[in-house]
């Protein structure tokens, strides 16, 4: 259901029952706010607990967006009964009102009478605005204002209540950007960027400046196995992203300090609704997507959506072979009683994309190739498949106690005949190339339980989350080289012949994780809050290496903590300071023989979370330290083998503005500076910068919409990305220049069914590097490109 103002419509004589509502319910946490403090979804507390009926009503306003009408003498001294979870809405009235003597009635789709039998709609009314729909940590955001989430306690919290820096891409920002792949809604995010492909496979990202190549979804880590993601996430399925700040290993298991990226997936809805839309752009591009929602039975008890995407692009590059991707997502939800909830989720994606290691860098440290150059073979690609399907089970035991289980599973394949650039012969000129042929099999089972308690000792309240976790990971690789002829990086002559590679690698591995976690949020007062957790993580690890030698198997395990309080002066202001803790298991081995310790980390951090216009527009700020040891590199006596004596260190500062200045106008902004540096390193030197690590960057999108007069449905929009230069390598060899890329899109809501919009992005044409990741591969930022879209909406 869309979002819409709610109010309560009363006669003139009924004001004060309005006015007690609208003044208390600030002071009423328990009754009116509940709804804003414990939203549908989230399990171990009524959504409408048991109160004054009045306070009820307006609690399911802001639950579902519905206005209610009551005359005041109806509701005196009458009490509700509690709602656990979402229903539709008549079922959701009439539990609350059974036994009051009252019924309702539906005017229209957005009003509700509460009304005697014998009561008639012909009694003149006034209507006063109250407060908007609640959001919640799973669902749609009203606008580009999030205010609800989930990433950073795995429980439906209040962003300004948790003492750590939580940055949220909503749903309505990805529309106004037709935002298609992960990079494209993150851009918006202070402190992150892209920091590599994989050929062209996928997409990781630095986070803070420590590279973070895996994320989750719905708050389930990807297959851990794996360095990097089976493939490129598709936007079809997805309601927001969100980033939380800095370590989250005690939450999340094995982990980089940077940060974790959560990708929340769109949710069914009770009402339906559905929309299509056809994109058409530079390049050869070409998109079709749709998504579908709404009830399954008339009772509203099992609802579903389906979603999918079809995509197919020529590419800026010259001499490549097209990208293509398909992806499928179905999500169910089944609510059999009031205290029960399951979840089913199945995603799969398919893609063929050119295989590409970017652009080389020159013997004088500089890349002098345009964007549009390829140095690869036209049969260099890669075909990657991924599927995963999840069971998520939630169940309210009482008031206090909910339980909540959750199984996924995923299988990956990917088939590369990937072209490797190694180096330039002395004429400066002449690459030579190398031809690989890899294959990747990978399944991941992942299993969790946990209880969420919500219990009060003296005048402290506690959410106590705490739990256990099992995953089983396995990976085949199977991997042959052979060289191919050289090219000129200047003329290039393609045709290479497709060698017949020699087998280099061929092993299965094998990760097992057994944890336990348990973290508590703490209310001290309406100005004090606190978050303690803690967790430990069992990793064993074997791998079956079939040509060289073997591999030594890891058995070992890590405690990770972290602790944040929040004080909040005044309700717009929430300062906070927080230290978390990370650790990554590493591969490879030491000259003799053992297994390399695992990477650590610990981040100190602080900020603060101001609500510049209430419910509207928010600025959160933070300062940090990120130190990370036990950095693996590789050994100076023997370069098979590494050492782990590297310590490396980021602090920074950050900003993020996002809201609503006013009816129609929407931001959303970063900006951040970052010193990330070598601080032990035997291999290389201190006080290098860490590689495709900006000084500082920012972003800025905003867009207004016309709301009446004859231009009412137009909207502009318009923004900037900007990043400074990066370092290519830990050796600090070269450096790519900074770039800013503008964009722009123009809209028009033809009917309520049917919008047309224009995009284009980097309009000043700028040529430049995106993303350095060492001098043999380097992504160029695509040129000027412009792209139409025509959607209809049912």
């Amino acid at each position: 259901m869309s979002n819409r103002n709610i109010a309560f419509c009363i006669k003139p004589s009924a004001l004060i029952v309005m006015s007690a509502l609208t003044t208390l319910s600030p002071a009423l946490p328990s009754y009116a706010n509940q709804a804003e403090i414990n939203p549908v979804g989230k399990a171990g507390k009524s959504i409408i607990p048991y109160q004054p009926l009045a306070n009820a009503l307006l609690a399911f306003s802001k639950v579902t967006g519905l206005q209610v009408s009551a005359d005041a003498s109806l509701l005196t001294d009458k009490m509700s009964n509690p709602v656990i979870t979402n229903l539709s809405h008549d079922v959701m009235l009439t539990t609350i009102l059974k036994g009051s003597g009252l019924d309702f009635k539906i005017i229209n789709n957005s009003t509700v009478l509460i009304v005697p039998s014998t009561f008639s709609t012909s009694e003149p009314m006034e209507t006063i605005v109250v407060t908007k729909s609640a959001e919640t940590a799973y669902g749609p955001v009203d606008g580009y204002h999030a205010t609800q989430s989930a990433t950073g306690t795995k429980t439906d919290t209040a962003l300004r209540d948790i003492p750590q820096s939580i940055q949220v891409v909503p749903r309505q920002v990805l529309n106004d950007q037709q935002a298609k792949n992960l990079s494209d809604a993150l851009k918006n995010v202070s402190a992150v960027q892209v920091s590599g492909t994989a050929g062209n496979r996928t997409e990781t990202f630095n986070v803070r400046g420590f590279s973070s190549p895996s994320y989750a979804i719905d708050g389930v880590m990807l297959n851990s196995i794996s360095g990097r993601p089976a493939n490129f996430i598709d936007m079809v399925g997805v309601e927001r992203v969100e980033v939380l700040k800095g370590p989250a290993s005690a939450l999340y298991g094995r982990g980089e300090p940077g940060g974790l990226i959560n990708i929340i997936t769109r949710q069914p809805t009770y009402d339906f609704k559905g929309d299509a839309q056809i994109q058409a752009g530079s390049f050869g591009f070409w998109r079709g997507e749709s998504t579908m929602s709404g009830p399954l039975n008339n009772d509203r008890t099992l609802t579903g959506r389906i979603s999918g995407a079809l995509q197919t692009e020529d590419g800026f590059q010259q001499h490549r072979s097209r990208s293509e991707r398909q992806t499928g997502n179905l999500m169910l939800k089944w609510e059999p009683t009031l205290y029960t909830r399951v979840n089913f989720s199945h995603y799969q994606n398919h893609q063929e994309m050119p295989f590409d290691r970017g652009l080389v860098v020159s013997d004088d440290n500089r890349i002098h190739l345009s964007a549009k150059r390829y140095l690869g073979e036209e049969w260099s690609s890669i075909d990657s498949r991924n599927t995963s399907t999840a069971v998520d089970i939630e169940h309210e035991v009482s008031e206090t106690l909910a339980l909540r289980s959750t199984l996924r599973y995923e299988k990956a394949y990917t088939h590369d005949t990937g072209i490797d650039y190694r180096s330039l012969y002395s004429d400066g000129r002449t690459l030579q190339r190398r031809y690989t042929d890899r294959i990747e099999r990978s399944q991941n089972l992942d299993a969790q339980f946990s209880t969420l308690i919500d219990a009060s000792t003296s005048a402290i309240d506690h959410k106590l989350l705490s739990g256990m976790q099992y995953t089983n990971s396995r990976l085949v690789f199977n991997s042959a080289r052979a060289k191919i002829a050289s090219i000129d990086i200047f003329d290039p002559v393609y045709g290479a012949n497709l060698p017949i590679p020699t087998p280099n690698s061929d092993f299965t591995q094998r990760i097992r994780v057994g944890s336990l976690f348990i973290q508590d949020q703490i209310n001290f007062s309406s100005q004090w809050k606190a978050l303690v957790g803690l967790r430990y993580d069992h990793v064993w690890q074997e791998t079956d290496q079939r040509i060289g030698n073997a591999t030594p198997k890891i058995n070992d395990g890590a405690l990770t903590g972290r602790a944040g309080v929040v004080y909040q002066p005044s309700v717009p202001i929430s300062i906070y300071a927080n230290y978390a803790d990370s650790f990554t298991p590493q591969s490879g081995q030491q000259r003799n023989g053992k297994a390399l310790e695992p990477e650590k980390g610990w981040q100190i951090e602080s900020g603060i979370k101001w609500d510049l216009l209430p419910d509207a527009l928010s600025l959160t700020t933070a300062v940090f330290q990120i130190t990370k040891f036990n950095v693996k590199a590789a050994d100076p006596n023997d370069t098979d083998y590494s050492i782990t004596t590297g310590k490396q260190r980021v602090r920074g500062i950050e900003m993020d503005l996002v809201g609503k200045i006013t009816p129609g106008w929407n931001i959303i902004a970063s900006a951040a500076w970052l010193d990330a540096l070598i601080t032990r390193d035997e291999h290389y030197a201190v006080g290098n910068k860490l590689p495709s690590v900006p000084a500082w960057s920012s972003s800025l999108w905003t867009t207004y919409e016309i709301k009446s007069g004859r231009l009412s449905g137009l909207k502009l929009g318009s923004g900037i990305q900007a990043v400074g230069a990066r370092k290519g390598d830990l050796e600090n060899g070269y450096v790519v220049g900074g770039f800013y890329s503008l964009d722009t899109m123009i809209a028009y809501q033809v009917s309520p069914n049917l919008s047309l919009s224009l995009h284009g992005k980097n309009l000043t044409n700028q040529n430049y590097i995106a993303t350095p990741v060492s001098r043999m591969e380097n992504y160029p930022g695509a040129p000027r490109s412009v792209l139409g879209s025509l959607k209809v909406t049912f």
